[in-house]
């Protein structure tokens, strides 16, 4: 028989495995594939069995893990991957678990998927990562999954982003995309029973170790969860904690609801029987209520008769009137005709008076044209006189006017002498002050004028420093102030001494914790203590955990985002905020100074219960690598040492060394570098005793309290200074501006009086009468013409006309003659008004009659209808009365009585009814009827919800006992198989598996007639590498008997196992992956295979050693 070939470095190119670290090529691809020609030879000559559906016919990668790209083809049987350590076997066995849905943390490779990208290379850091694997669907029946969508082949992709998000792909055998649902992932895995998560099906290296170094307990939870127990057990505890919380809500509910039910019904039954003692009440109701409907018809029938009688009445005075109507128009008739002739007989007279009248104006116009022109002329006389009038007072005006200036003509003469005497003087006067005002200005100008610019600058240069101090002194003032009353406040509230800002931030915080997902812890400083001790070393404690003490922890990024918000409200700058999940347990296996160092270390010298808060200062501070001493020497001594070389360095695990006050030394390379401890000077939270601190911060208080007084007092004096400066030098500006303005002054007015002088020379026009003169002798000569004008008129108008007079005598004549036609015309008038009047009355009395006869008429028609109107109701009311009863024959009495009735009846019926909910007899008996049929109905379901809880009660304690049986058997066939896979090795190995506690323990003896009970091996420990290993493998191939999967992965079977028991376990394996050849078996080893028979059904792949090697 030939050997199988095996693939080694030196192999062709088609076998070569690219990876990132050993090529820069990214076009290369690597193909894992065996000697494919010599195995396809061998299988054509025997009968191959047909493989189950979903078996790996092909694994790729790009950029994953150490891979660029890779692809790796399995056969459909027996397949062994080999190769160095680091040449990523494991990757391949990942990328297997994360292409089928596992996450991140169950391949044991990292908490992400992006920790999963390739980053070998700085330069070249790639963006995501993609796994495909391909998966047999060759099926006609039932076994293969929608092969109608995905055909002989289904490729399963998983994208993985930098960004740490991922994306599922379903894809046919030609590569298009089915599906990106998980949904469908889900689906297809459940269909092909691919368990992907069963330790048994898929064995990666941290659950072999596990395996080997696991306890009972781990065993069995092993056992449960590769045989699909665990799952069906987490199934059954869900369905009956759902069935327990049915039971103790629904079921109770509904029995509620039934128990109210029934007591809702025999409310209404007690009701139902209650209400037909009432029923006599609803009868004698109805009959006052038919008495009460014929009243009202028998009202009715009154109202028409009598209605009737006002109707037939009225027609008698309709007949009346209008023979009065008749009488009227007669007498009007008569008067109208009387009226028209004495109208005409007016018109004829009238026109006599008007023909008069005519004569008359006519002659007036005519004595009008005569007396026109002397009228005119009697204007003009008048017209004349006014002048005369007029020019006579202005002669009066002019003689004043002239005496007026001959007087003002002599004061003129008189004033001027003395004025110019007074203007010589004052000019004299002024030209003496403007030249001593002169002179004082220039003397003032020629004096040096003094400037303080220089001095001010420098002045004010002081000032600003003597301000800066001032304010930084009392802000430093203000900051010891405030710190001497946080530490008083610290005695009685441990967070004053976090400030102000972080007890404002708790305040808001424990107003909303309802918006964090967990309450945030913090300040961290308040869940740190120091023993009594170790109190003297609180500065350095503080010193190593810094800002760390006012730090807030909570447990997600939103939390932080809820918290930053309430910094903000708070306006807290001091406190920094820390993320990590919490946890219920401290870290352990700290690496702390060994022996009588770990003592010194802050992690021992601090008191902290938290577990998160101790947690996060050894993730943030390192507490446990710091190290507190009480003197430097000591320090040194116990820390320091000497490598080979000479230089200095510090003890294992310690990082720092600290010592009382805080100072620190460190080693850099060889040297030792001391710190000293400037920013603190005592401990601020971590100690209650702050009398020292207290002292200092009152002693710093009352020197820079004097130091303040001094500064303030410079202050003071310096702006005195500068101020009288600022006045010096402005009263030497205003004195010299004034001396100015008064020369200006003197100069404008002595110019002016000099113009004044030169303007007062005689003015000989005041005297001057030569205008009024002329004046008086026109208006003198006017006066002449005007009164020999108006005698010459008045002797035109004493002559006059004669034709004046005579038609004055004419109309005197026509005026007579009218007052006689006027007089004939009024006795016509007053007999026509007497008829006039006459005739108005007749016709007012005709007009009332005729209005009377109309209102009559409008009345007996509205009669009418309102007595057919009645009629008819009356009709209709007797129908209706009929409608309800037959008519009553009794006296009846007014509708009001049976009203009163009725309401009487009416009010005691609802007293009754509303005693059952207002609701009548019949009401009540359907409310009854309803109220029973709704609690028979509800009983009926709760007997049905109640039967089905105790069925689904009992089937679920059938399945648990099924469940039972069904582990028992297992455990009975694994048990057997792991004996029979031990045989073959010369042992015998039995499993115990103890139900109650949960636990496996496994016992190994050789098969020797010598061994005794006491060779046999319970502790795995107690075997060599090679047997735990062996032990392992023969557990896994009995519990694989029990599993159904199509393929199975083994990572690492064979460690600790030397050659014998490495070849006779491959002989194991490869035997019975030959009986199930059906499935599909991928082992994964780093061991040499040279031992491997060749073999049809064995396919073996070898990865090339990493590059860096």
């Amino acid at each position: 028989m030939v050997k199988a070939r095996k693939l080694h470095a030196g192999d062709s190119p088609s076998s070569y495995v690219d990876r990132s670290d050993e090529s820069d090529d990214e076009d290369r691809m690597g193909i894992l594939n065996s000697s494919q020609s010599s195995q396809s030879q061998s299988q054509s000559s025997i009968p191959l069995r047909k493989s189950e559906m979903g078996v790996i016919e092909e694994i790729y990668c790009e950029n994953f893990m150490c891979h660029r790209k890779m692809v790796v083809k399995l056969g459909r049987n027996i397949n062994f991957i080999t190769g160095e350590n680091g040449s990523g076997k494991s990757a391949i066995i990942a990328a297997l678990q994360i292409c089928l849905g596992a996450s991140a943390r169950t391949t044991h490779r990292g908490k992400s998927l992006k920790n999963l990208i390739r980053n070998n290379d700085k330069n070249d850091q790639p963006r995501s990562a993609l796994v495909r694997i391909t998966l047999l669907n060759d099926g006609t029946g039932s076994d293969a999954f929608r092969p109608e969508k995905f055909g002989k082949r289904i490729q399963v992709e998983r994208l993985i982003r930098a960004e740490g998000t991922a994306e599922y792909r379903l894809k046919d055998m030609d590569g298009r995309i089915v599906s990106k649902s998980k949904a469908d992932l889900e689906a297809m895995l459940d269909h092909l029973n691919i368990q992907i998560e069963n330790p048994c099906a898929v064995l990666d290296q941290e659950n072999a170790k596990l395996f080997l170094k696991g306890d009972p307990a781990d065993k069995y939870k092993f056992f449960l969860q590769s045989t699909d127990l665990y799952k069906m057990r987490a199934v059954f505890a869900k369905i009956e904690d759902e069935t327990k919380v049915r039971q103790e809500a629904t079921l109770q509910h509904e029995q509620k609801k039934v128990e109210l039910l029934n007591k809702a019904r025999k409310d209404a039954e007690a009701m139902y029987n209650k209400a037909k003692s009432f029923e006599h009440l609803a009868d004698e109701l109805t009959n006052v209520k038919h008495r009460l409907a014929w009243s009202f018809v028998e009202k009715k029938e009154r109202e028409c008769k009598q209605l009737q009688v006002e109707y037939e009445e009225a027609v008698e005075r309709i007949e009346a009137q209008r023979q009065n109507a008749t009488r009227y128009d007669a007498a009007v008739e008569k008067l109208t005709a009387e009226q028209a002739e004495l109208n005409e007989s007016l018109e004829d007279q009238q026109g006599e008076v008007d023909k008069v009248q005519k004569q008359a104006q006519s002659l007036k116009e005519k004595q009008r044209h005569l007396r026109q022109p002397l009228q005119t002329k009697q204007a003009e006389k008048k017209q004349l006189e006014r002048n005369i009038k007029q020019g006579r007072l202005r002669l009066m005006e002019l003689e004043k006017e002239k005496q007026r200036k001959r007087d003002a003509y002599q004061k003129y003469v008189s004033s001027l002498e003395s004025k110019q005497a007074d203007g010589a003087r004052k000019l004299q006067h002024v030209q003496a002050q403007l030249d001593a005002a002169q002179d004082e200005k220039n003397h003032m100008e020629s004096q040096e004028r003094v400037n303080f610019d220089a001095e001010l600058d420098e002045l004010n240069d002081k000032l600003d420093n003597c301000k800066g101090q001032k304010r930084d002194m009392s802000n430093e003032k203000d900051r010891l102030v405030n710190r001497i009353k946080d530490i008083q406040s610290q005695s009685v509230n441990r967070l004053a001494g976090f400030g102000n800002g972080v007890r404002n931030l708790n305040h808001l915080i424990e107003q909303n914790v309802h918006k964090f997902s967990a309450p945030p812890i913090g300040p961290l400083g308040m869940f740190i203590k120091l023993p009594d001790q170790f109190k003297h070393l609180a500065l350095a404690v503080e010193v190593v955990l810094k800002n760390v003490l006012n730090s807030y922890l909570v447990a997600n990024g939103r939390d932080k985002a809820v918290l930053d918000q309430l910094k903000q409200q708070a306006q807290c700058r001091e406190a920094s905020i820390l993320i990590a999940p919490r946890s219920r347990e401290k870290y352990s296996g700290l690496r702390v100074p060994r022996g009588e160092l770990g003592d010194h270390a802050v992690v021992s010298i601090v008191t902290v219960e938290d577990p998160n808060v101790f947690n996060a200062l050894i993730d943030v501070t390192k507490i446990e690598s710091k190290v507190i001493y009480e003197s430097r020497q000591d320090a040194e001594e116990q820390t320091l040492s000497n490598d080979n070389s000479g230089k200095l360095q510090l003890a294992p695990n310690i990082s720092e060394v600290y010592l009382p006050n805080g100072d620190k030394f460190i080693v850099r390379k060889g040297n030792l570098a001391y710190i000293a401890n400037k920013s603190m000077k005592h401990a601020r939270v971590l100690t209650q005793d702050h009398t020292a601190e207290l002292r200092d911060l009152e002693d710093r208080l009352d020197s820079l309290k004097d130091r303040l007084n001094i500064v303030t007092r410079d202050e003071r004096n310096m702006i005195a200074q500068g101020d009288e400066m600022h006045k010096t030098q402005k009263r030497q500006e205003v004195a010299l501006r004034e001396v100015a303005q008064r020369v200006h002054h003197l100069q404008s007015q002595l110019n002016q009086l000099k113009s004044q002088q030169e303007q007062q020379s005689m003015d000989t026009s005041i005297g001057d009468t030569t205008m009024l003169d002329d004046e008086k002798n026109e208006i003198q000569y006017e006066l002449n013409q005007f009164e020999t004008k108006i005698a010459a008129l008045e002797e035109e108008l004493a002559q006059g006309n004669p034709e004046i007079g005579v038609i004055d005598e004419q109309l005197e004549t026509m005026y007579q003659e009218e007052q006689a036609i006027q007089g004939r015309l009024q006795q016509l008038k007053d007999q026509t008004m007497a008829v006039y009047q006459k005739l108005t009355q007749a016709t007012g009395k005709k007009m009332r009659v005729v209005h009377q006869l109309e209102q009559l008429e409008r009345l007996v028609e509205g009669k009418r209808v309102t007595l057919e109107a009645m009629e008819t109701q009356v009709a209709g009311s007797v129908a209706k009365a009929s409608s309800i009863c037959e008519r009553v024959r009794e006296e009846l009495e007014e509708p009001a009585v049976y009203n009163e009735r009725i309401k009487e009846l009416a009010h005691r019926l609802n007293v009754e009814k509303a005693k059952f909910d207002n609701m009548d007899i019949s009401e009540l008996e359907l409310d009854l009827e309803e109220k029973t049929r709704k609690w028979q109905q509800k009983s009926m379901e709760f007997d049905r919800f109640s039967e089905n809880v105790e069925r689904i009660a009992a089937m679920l304690t059938e399945r648990k006992l099924k469940w039972e049986a069904l582990r028992k058997e297992i455990a009975h066939r694994t048990s057997m198989g792991f004996n029979k896979y031990m045989e073959k090795r010369n042992f015998a190995g039995k499993l115990k598996f103890r139900h109650e506690t949960q636990r496996l323990d496994i016992s190994v003896v050789a098969n020797d007639g010598q061994k005794t009970k006491l060779s046999v091996v319970n502790d795995m420990k107690q075997l060599s590498g090679g047997e735990r290993s062996y032990t392992q493998v023969a557990l896994l191939m009995a519990l694989g008997e029990c599993i159904e999967c199509p393929f199975r992965v083994m990572d690492e079977f064979d460690v600790f196992m030397d050659s014998i028991n490495r070849t006779n376990t491959l002989k194991l394996l490869i035997d019975m992956g030959k009986e199930e050849a059906s499935k599909q078996f991928i082992f994964v080893t780093p061991n040499d295979l040279s031992s491997v028979k060749d073999d049809p059904m064995v396919k073996i792949q070898k990865l090339l050693a990493p590059r860096d090697r």
